[in-house]
């Protein structure tokens, strides 16, 4: 305290006389981030994410300032910015690809805290803000894709919202208040414009500063079964400045992606060309897909068939991803081992076979190996074959490195997954077919694995 004290002379004694900001300044001297056998690699990726986040707000403000929403002004200020306004290539690049990196950041940010058990008590409210933020991102996302009005936005838009009928009971209702009528016109431009520019920014500011909150003042979670007597490493100035570095690696990769990449990667739901203006009448063009974030979901409703057991075949795939995602946003009240302090592998195996999933549906979403162009004439049979081939082998080097570098000893979950993917991918049987076997083998699995010597998790820290 003597260096507070010390400290209360000149700029620094003038604020705190009035608002005592003293105490802050303690708390973040002695503020330490916990240190263990995992890699403190996770713990910046909240920085990270707020960092892409900042310069969203940065370039979509510079944007603002000459984009007009507007049936003929939207696609022509677009145009001006990218063609006549200095560096507005770069800035409208810069806002693209940083929406991109920031939710990037966010799934790895949201998995890691998963499979440290971050979000065992008394964080459980710090899981939901970040989970309610994930989700606001993702809106984000969907609500700027259609403000260039382009030929691309326009139709993938069309595709997106389209999806919303699926939703039970309210579906139709959903569609008209997001399209602003029943189709894609300049009243839902309007819309997505007033949604991504004062209610988003708006609702997100208070949950970010929530989510800060909490962080600060409950600090970083320490990993399972931690060493309390291991110091940990001081938040200011060694944390920060470690993670004021990152934000500089970060900045240089992003620059150079817009620099060098300003239109994305060219693959279906990472482009944003300018293109043609939106034309309603005309013809929409064959591999309009939604972004890259979304065709899991886009992927899972053409896998439904059209009925099943009494209900519209897209109303039942919409009402199994609410569940997934319920079941996720409820973990820290699912995880009961990881409430007791306990390793929970179980939950940690659940982690992996939901990026297994997630992977999955993405690939094929993509028609990787299908021998289409641009989403026409694909062989659907050969693009589940080599998108089975990709995640199986994917899915092999993930257990090698946790079976022999992470020493984790549970796979139950994840060979369910793997199995209904060689199932569906290879043995060509329905997806649906494919996923009931799968789940009618997972107790078997258990049982089997709870019967066999259990073998002790020493490199497993943050199961």
């Amino acid at each position: 305290m003597n260096t507070v004290k010390e400290a209360r002379t000149g700029i620094f004694g003038w604020i705190d006389r009035r608002y005592g900001i003293a105490p802050l300044v303690e708390y973040m001297r002695h503020k330490e981030v916990p240190v263990g056998a995992h890699s403190m690699v996770w713990y910046y990726l909240g920085g990270i994410t707020l960092f892409f986040f900042s310069v969203q707000v940065v370039t979509g403000t510079l944007l603002l300032a000459y984009y007009e929403a507007g049936e003929n002004t939207s696609y022509e200020s677009i145009r001006f910015i990218t063609t006549k306004v200095p560096f507005g290539w770069l800035v409208r690049s810069m806002h693209c690809w940083s929406a991109h990196l920031m939710i990037i950041s966010l799934v790895i940010h949201m998995f890691s805290t998963m499979m440290l058990k971050a979000y065992r008590p008394p964080r459980e409210l710090t899981w939901l803000s970040g989970f309610v933020l994930l989700s606001m991102a993702l809106g984000f996302g969907f609500s700027g894709y259609l403000l260039p009005w382009n030929e691309l936005s326009f139709f993938a838009t069309v595709v997106g919202t389209d999806s919303m009928k699926a939703v039970p009971v309210v579906g139709g209702w959903l569609l008209q208040v997001l399209r602003g009528g029943g189709d894609v016109t300049i009243h839902t431009l309007y819309r997505f414009f007033a949604l991504h520019v004062v209610v988003l920014p708006l609702l997100i500011v208070g949950i970010v500063s929530f989510h800060l909150v909490l962080i600060q003042r409950q600090g970083m979670a320490k990993p399972v079964a931690h060493e309390p007597t291991r110091r940990g490493l001081r938040f200011f100035p060694d944390f920060m400045l470690r993670d004021v570095l990152l934000w500089l690696v970060c900045l240089i990769v992003l620059a150079s992606l817009a620099v060098f990449v300003p239109y994305g990667l060219g693959i279906p739901g990472f482009e944003w060309e300018l293109g043609k203006k939106a034309n309603a009448l005309a013809p929409a063009y064959p591999g309009i897909k939604p972004e890259w974030y979304f065709l899991w979901i886009y992927q899972l409703l053409k896998e439904f068939p059209a009925h099943l057991f009494g209900l519209e075949g897209p109303e039942a795939a919409v009402g199994l991803v609410s569940v997934l995602m319920g079941l996720w946003a409820a973990m820290p009240w699912l995880d009961r081992k990881a409430q007791r302090e306990e390793r929970s592998p179980a939950f940690t195996d659940i982690g992996c076979a939901a990026l297994l999933f997630l992977g999955d549906l993405t690939l094929k979403a993509w028609d990787i190996g299908g021998g289409g162009v641009h989403g026409a004439h694909v062989d659907a049979v050969a693009s589940a074959r080599m998108t089975a081939y990709w995640s199986l082998g994917l899915c092999f080097v993930s257990l090698l490195f946790r079976g022999f570098v992470l020493r984790q000893r549970f796979f139950v979950f994840t060979f369910c997954t793997a199995l209904q993917i060689a199932l569906h991918g290879l043995l060509g049987l329905h997806y649906l077919v494919a996923a009931a076997i799968a789940l009618a083998v997972l107790p078997i699995a258990w049982y089997l694995d709870a019967r066999r010597t259990p073998v002790a998790p020493a490199g497993e820290g943050h199961a």
